[in-house]
């Protein structure tokens, strides 16, 4: 296992198996190595498909990342990365038994000119961004005699028996193209700016819809001028879903890619007196990968062939790159481009000063207070994946703990407080207006209203309800001069609550009550026994 941060990140030596492949064993077939590679691969390639495309990727457990402080609690120029798992974007599961470290000053020392090419000539402070990320990688191990040729040198003699699995934690310049992660927060944070309105009339068509949808990380793109009615939430909630599996999902990967093409070609260097011909141009973009950010210091181009020559990088980009990086999803087939595939997990991002010292060497900025100059962590965007039952907690409250020597218990399914009906309810009129726990009107009479819903029991002492009622009148020629009622709770009945509706001392009528629209709430509280 890495017993520090690594510079490199581990690539296979070999063209991989496919793992849409498996062997069709039949009687006589002589079985060599490549059949067993080929099962293992067969199977390892599904398991890590069907853990990417069902579960996702990120920080399972741990992996904690922090800068490292001495006893004292002063803050060190080491970075610590605790031990956990985690789920590569591959979906290949990663362990790291034990914390890992790295010495800053040490990793800033091996990169003097480097660092120094980073800022203005002769500047002797700066601030420095890295990204720590975390791929997978195995070990062979355990070296074994095996049979073959004679007259063979000591190292042919024996060979690893074992592959270990192991891991690579990286500090880059460049962070991981999460661009999946990335998209899906995005997505996740436009749906819920949509507005929801209670109206029904108000919501926008299913089909426009899904016109936005489609174009949701478009600029024009406002999600608050898209207004669906709450009784149609649930089937454009699962329309939503289902684009993002079906359209959005398999292209976000392109799209982010895309994304840091342009990024890379605005940071070409171009001239007047500009040399590079559009072969050596165009040579250069077909060697791009999703982790090429600096452009090659000794090609210029022309500035007046600039925009000719991004035109015709974008076509290649169309034609050849982005074919070869992204034709195919990751996991379900033998991978096009097998000499590189970015797996690496983002664990975070550190920021922080570094100045020169006599030796001219750089080294971290550690100030003796807390101030703007303190190195800093930002894992916010770290993906990370809750387990089932984490999620589940969220959804299902747990019994409270009981004080030593008490009784009391609240069952697992029931919260000791929560809401149990609301709506907004016209005596006199068909409910057209959703409501929550079938909430209705049981009865009127001259001045009182009568209100129950599905499970209501009259209060006893172990649960009681909370009721808040407000009454207001429809719009109208005839009801908008009425001075508004008073409503006051007036008790519990067997079967249902009710509330008096008066107005200077005198009972509202019935005739009058059928008018008025109650907006009510009812919450339970269960009381201990």
């Amino acid at each position: 296992m890495s017993a520090c941060f690594g510079t490199k990140r581990v690539m296979p030596d070999t063209m991989p198996a496919d793992p849409a492949k498996h062997v069709n064993y039949v009687r006589g077939m002589v079985l060599e190595v490549d059949e067993f590679k080929q099962e293992f691969a067969y199977h390892s390639g599904r398991d890590r498909w069907l853990a990417r495309e069902v579960i996702g990727y990120g920080t399972l457990r741990g992996l904690a990342l922090g800068w490292e402080k001495d006893p004292t609690g002063k803050l060190q120029a080491r970075v610590l990365v605790k031990s956990g798992v985690a789920l590569s974007p591959c979906g290949q599961l990663i362990c790291v038994s034990s914390d890992q470290c790295a010495d800053i000053n040490q990793w800033l020392a091996a990169r003097t000119d480097e660092i120094s090419g980073k800022f203005a000539a002769g500047a002797s402070s700066g601030e420095i961004i890295l990204h720590v990320s975390l791929a997978y990688s195995d070990c062979p191990t355990d070296d074994a005699p095996v049979p073959g040729e004679p007259c063979r040198s000591e190292q042919d003699l024996m060979q690893p028996s074992r592959i270990t699995d192991s891991f690579q934690l990286e500090l880059s310049y460049d962070a991981p193209l999460q661009a999946e992660e990335d998209a899906l927060r995005g997505f996740s944070a436009w749906l819920r700016k949509l507005s929801i309105v209670p109206e029904s009339d108000a919501s926008v068509t299913l089909g426009v819809f899904m016109q936005k949808v489609r174009a949701w990380d478009a600029a024009d793109s406002d999600p608050a001028s898209i207004t669906i009615s709450v009784v149609d939430v649930p089937v454009y909630s699962t329309t939503a879903l289902r684009l993002w599996v079906t359209e959005l999902r398999p292209a976000v990967e392109r799209s982010g890619a895309l994304y840091h093409f342009k990024t890379w070609l605005a940071n070409v260097p171009h001239k007047t007196t500009g040399t590079t011909t559009e072969q050596e141009f165009l040579a250069e973009i077909r060697r791009w990968t999703p982790r090429t950010y600096a452009w090659p210091g000794n090609l210029v181009i022309k500035d007046s062939n600039q925009s000719d020559f991004t035109s015709k990088a974008l076509t290649l980009w169309d034609q050849e790159i982005a074919p070869r990086w992204y034709a195919e999803p990751c996991g379900c087939r033998a991978p096009a481009n097998p000499e590189y595939c970015d797996d690496r997990l983002l664990l975070g991002t550190l920021r922080f000063k570094v100045v020169k010292n006599a030796g001219n060497s750089w080294e971290v900025v550690i100030p003796a207070t807390l101030s703007a100059d303190t190195p800093v962590v930002d894992e916010l965007q770290r993906p990370v994946l809750g387990h089932l039952r984490a999620l589940e907690a969220q959804l299902i409250p747990s019994p409270e703990p009981e004080a030593e020597g008490t009784t009391s218990f609240v069952p697992p399914h029931v919260a000791p407080y929560r809401h149990v009906a609301m709506g907004r309810l016209t005596p006199g009129q068909t409910q057209i207006t959703p409501v929550f726990g079938n909430l209705r009107v049981s009865d009127v009479k001259s001045g009182e209203v009568y209100f129950t819903f599905d499970g209501y029991s009259k209060p006893d002492s172990e649960h009681d309800y909370i009721v808040q009622v407000i009454a207001s009148y429809h719009i109208s020629t005839t009801s908008s001069s009425r001075a508004q009622p008073a409503v006051s709770f007036a008790g519990f009945n067997e079967t249902d609550f009710f509330y008096k509706v008066a107005r200077a001392s005198t009972a509202v009528s019935v005739a009058e009550l059928k008018t008025i629209e109650f907006q009510v709430e009812v919450s339970i509280i269960v009381k201990p026994t």
